[in-house]
């Protein structure tokens, strides 16, 4: 398919979704510190619905299967752990399992499935700054399920079917580097109305509903709900930090405003003095490896700016981790000639569509070649290989053992034709790593190319 048949998709996809979004309630629903338990006997599974949780078991299996899942013990632990006090002793909805789940994906986003599946990305983990703020979203998506909205959404709206089948397409052709945007939605390739429930949320009455259930759950487990106020802001934040081929339910900026003030307003009238948030620096300490496959899968994806604030994160949090440091070099390295955070000029409505076009005409190695073209440019290349070197020298420092270090160290003294200091790295790393490495003829074969450009090259 071809990029600008790709990018009609996208642009597609923008208006239809936002055309079916209902306009919001004329009475927004009152905030109480009840916590709703669903239709319950009054909602009865039809032959329709039993079609559509069996949809949701294959998504599960498709996403397992492909290897999407992130399997960490002490993270799966203290994911549940949240989970499990959000949920409370509210009775379990007739044919629901409860499972809490990371996704491997860099986008912002978490969402539940009718069969009890909650995902949250790690790309929202990463974001989130304590345990309260999970309990929040937990909150959230595990109310959507409480109130059956899957089932009573895949009975209304049929629709939605078409703009899935949109995202499906433009998913599998998205030029310009972005391989893995959607690539959870294109992965499962089981039922549409779930893929763009879970990449556009629900109706504005029921994702209002969701956050209210929400914070009634968190605060009900003891959880401060000033925290999920603090996490819309930090949503809105994010979305400005890097062009998104998409935008989830979480980027929604104009309703981040007003559930950030609806949040307020129920915290205020609710919070119990012994309320509780977490430290930032235990959250960080339980999501880390989570953080570590965001920031990898982003410097896959195009997504350098979002890398290096993440990995900034976890070496402010833990200076002496080599590996962290490595991550830190790597993100920098990747982000080349582009500035840290977004310019004045790419914040604006126009620079924002500048760069959407950017991203969908031109691969990432061009975009940074036009970047070089100027002196800004080249003068940020500098300062970013020049972090990247520090990050790589800390690690060395912290961990002269830790062999990846070398190893990226080689590869920005190559990319700056520094070839002495290039290949002396290379060979630190080949000392250090075993003889079965399976990167080993790699580098091998890099040092030689360096040695003969050094020989080359008139000192």
């Amino acid at each position: 398919m071809s990029r600008s048949l790709s990018a009609i998709f996208i642009f597609v996809i923008f208006g239809f979704l936002e055309a079916q979004q209902p306009s919001p309630p004329s009475q927004p629903i009152p905030l109480s510190v009840h916590v709703s338990e669903g239709p319950g006997s009054a909602f009865k599974c039809t032959r329709v619905d039993n079609d559509l949780r069996a949809e949701a078991d294959a998504v599960d299996a498709q996403y397992e299967n492909r290897g999407l899942v992130l399997h960490d013990p002490d993270l799966q632990a203290f994911i549940n752990s949240a989970g499990n006090r959000v949920l409370g002793g509210r009775p379990v909805p007739e044919k629901i399992t409860y499972r809490f789940l990371v996704l491997r994906d860099p986008m912002v986003n978490a969402f539940a499935l009718p069969n009890g599946s909650v995902y949250i990305t790690t790309g929202l983990l990463a974001l989130l700054e304590n345990e309260a703020q999970l309990a929040g979203i937990l909150g959230h998506e595990t109310a959507h399920i409480y109130e059956r909205h899957p089932y009573l959404e895949n009975r209304s709206i049929r629709k939605k079917t078409v703009a899935s089948e949109i995202i499906a397409a433009a998913a599998a052709c998205v030029p310009g580097g972005y391989t893995t945007w959607l690539a959870t939605a294109a992965a499962a390739n089981v039922s549409t109305l779930l893929l763009v429930e879970s990449v556009y949320g629900y109706s504005r009455e029921m994702e209002s509903q969701a956050d209210q259930d929400g914070l009634a759950a968190m605060t009900a487990a003891g959880y401060n709900p000033h925290a999920m106020a603090v996490a819309f802001e930090l949503l809105d934040q994010d979305r400005t930090l890097e062009y998104e081929p998409y935008r989830t339910f979480y980027h929604d900026h104009p309703n981040l405003i007003k559930r950030r003030e609806e949040a307020l307003a129920f915290a205020d009238a609710h919070t119990p003095a012994s309320a509780r948030t977490g430290l930032e620096k235990d959250y960080v300490t339980a999501v880390a490896p989570a953080i570590v496959s965001n920031i990898d899968t982003d410097i896959e994806s195009r997504r350098p700016r979002t890398a290096v604030a993440r990995a900034t994160r976890l070496v402010d949090a833990f200076p002496g981790v080599a590996q962290y440091q490595v991550l830190l070099g790597d993100s920098y390295r990747t982000l080349g000639a582009k500035t840290t955070f977004p310019t004045p000029d790419e914040l604006t409505p126009e620079g924002e569509d500048r760069q959407r076009k950017k991203v969908l005409k031109m691969t990432e190695l061009e975009e940074q070649k036009a970047l070089l073209n100027t002196p800004e440019g080249q003068a940020t290349l500098k300062e970013n290989q020049a972090k990247a070197e520090k990050a790589f020298l800390a690690a060395i420092e912290s961990n002269p053992q830790y062999a990846l270090a070398y190893r990226e160290l080689g590869f920005l003294y190559q990319d700056e034709s520094r070839f002495a200091d290039a290949a002396l790295n290379y060979r630190h790393y080949l000392q250090l790593v075993a003889d079965t490495s399976l990167d080993r003829l790699r580098i091998a074969r890099r040092l030689a190319e360096v040695e003969k450009l050094q020989t080359a090259t008139p000192h």
